[in-house]
């Protein structure tokens, strides 16, 4: 057997499926076993996210950078302890550490703002409806409400008794400007299904779905969806695993689009550029809006996680509704599919439809993600337990960095020193200035050298003027 500390990553996770490991995956997917995770399309492993890695790999120097220190942490002890440490203290918050989280937040949504993510096409001040769904903290409708002081914030946040976030903000009384709905955003059921009675009374949550339409009539100028499942999350067995991601995603996806205003703003947190669904999600969106990926460097930085800011959305076009359905038919199969009513996972695409996919938008996607991909091989290079990272080598008595929360329960890491700004780029199909082929912004990497400093993305100094004028140039 070949050591350990030589494994690859699609070694390492086939040996933990035949080990029924129950190590938590570092890349932050909420499955309580690696081993059942498997199956995921969201996990590297799968046939068909191995095709899009290869892909990447071959046609971009940073993705191909950012994928051999992935699988170095993956094989690193320092890696499992620190991720280890930072899953404890996420899951086990007081009431000082919440406040450190919604802290850390308020820099996130700061960030955001900045970036001109909360910026309505046609819309520069004045009143605005705005949806904030998985709302708690409420940092970032603290920062939407900075922009648009006289904003109408309504939001949906899972209880605390049930997993769920504290509201650190004021609402309902104590500020009229925030309207939030206490629950679970994926049993609405009524938003999901054209008939919610054909649910069979013996499911595992037949008495647990909600009739109601929270905000139903409702436009919206402005929506955030910021929602992660939860491992503190009470909820039933057939729900856990990979799969409570997909009926999340699905659910923000569906009630946010069905309630945004025509030329809307639609900002979504995603993970993995580099995986099949959020690769055929950017692609879906680039559709029918104007899409931008952001990637935050006060809490995201060595996650894979960044948000997708769509604007000037045609939530009324044909490709809008046809992909609202298809989202339906996503959180059908995950809450009643299967042979026992209970939720399945989706079919996997052939090899034939992966190529046709990255022929189409491969380009474009390299393009959308290259910054951050960038800053997150970056965060890994400058990591203080990755095993390649320079910091790394020069600090191996140094104890693990102290945890300092990030989203929905995972713990970020420390702002780098210069860093002030996350990723922004933009493609659409129809632009001249799209890329149309991989030479277009990246060389392959047998041609390049394997030096990043040609490629790193370079963090800009602390100037809130200058961050101005970037935000400026969204348009």
């Amino acid at each position: 057997m070949a050591s350990p500390l030589k494994l690859s990553l699609e070694q390492r996770l086939a040996q933990q499926l035949q080990l029924g490991s129950t190590e938590d995956s570092k890349e932050g997917a909420t499955t309580s076993t690696l081993a059942a995770a498997i199956p995921s399309r969201h996990l590297e492993l799968a046939p068909h996210n191995v095709r899009v890695r290869a892909y990447l790999k071959e046609n971009n120097v940073t993705f191909c950078h950012l994928d051999e220190l992935k699988e170095e942490g993956w094989n690193a002890s320092e890696g499992d302890a620190y991720f280890r440490k930072q899953r404890e203290a996420a899951d086990h918050k007081d009431d000082e550490q919440e406040k450190v989280f919604h802290r850390v937040h308020l820099e996130i949504g700061n960030e955001l703002r900045s970036f001109g993510a909360f910026e309505v096409e046609g819309l520069e001040h004045g009143k605005i409806n705005a949806l904030n769904l998985c709302m708690a903290p409420g940092a970032y409708t603290a920062a939407m409400l900075k922009q648009y002081p006289d904003a109408s914030v309504c939001g949906i946040t899972l209880p605390v008794r049930s997993g769920g976030h504290k509201m650190i903000i004021p609402f309902g009384p104590q500020d009229p400007r925030v309207d939030v709905k206490f629950l679970d955003i994926t049993m609405l059921i009524r938003e999901f299904l054209i008939e919610p009675s054909s649910v069979p009374n013996d499911h595992p949550d037949a008495a647990n779905f909600i009739m109601s339409s929270p905000f139903y009539g409702k436009e919206f100028e402005l929506v955030l969806c910021d929602g992660q499942a939860l491992r503190t999350h009470e909820r039933a067995k057939y729900r856990e695993m990979t799969r409570e991601g997909r009926r999340l995603l699905a659910a923000q996806l569906i009630f946010g689009m069905t309630r945004i205003k025509q030329g809307g703003t639609f900002v979504i947190l995603l993970h993995k550029a580099e995986a099949w669904d959020t690769i055929c999600l950017l692609k879906s969106f680039c559709t029918f809006a104007s899409v931008a990926l952001f990637k935050p460097v006060s809490g995201h930085r060595q996650r894979s996680t960044f948000y997708l800011v769509a604007k000037d959305v045609q939530s009324a076009s044909t490709e809008a509704r046809m992909f609202i359905d298809d989202w339906k038919k996503t959180w059908t199969t995950a809450t009643l599919g299967g042979e026992e009513g209970t939720g399945a996972d989706p079919a996997m695409p052939t090899d034939p439809e992966v190529d046709a996919l990255l022929h189409d938008f491969g380009p474009g996607l390299m393009h959308l993600a290259q910054e951050i991909w960038s800053i997150q091989a970056d965060a890994l290079d400058h990591s203080r337990w990755h095993p390649g990272s320079a910091t790394s080598k020069t600090r191996r008595s140094s104890s693990l960095q102290s945890p300092i929360f990030s989203e929905a329960g995972e713990p970020s890491t420390p702002r780098h020193p210069n860093s002030v700004l996350g990723a922004r780029s933009r493609w659409q199909p129809s632009s001249p200035s799209s890329p149309t082929s991989p030479s277009a912004h990246s060389p392959k990497h047998p041609l390049a050298s394997r030096s990043m400093n040609q490629q790193k993305y370079i963090y800009p100094e602390v100037d809130e003027d200058k961050m101005k004028k970037m935000a400026g140039r969204w348009r």
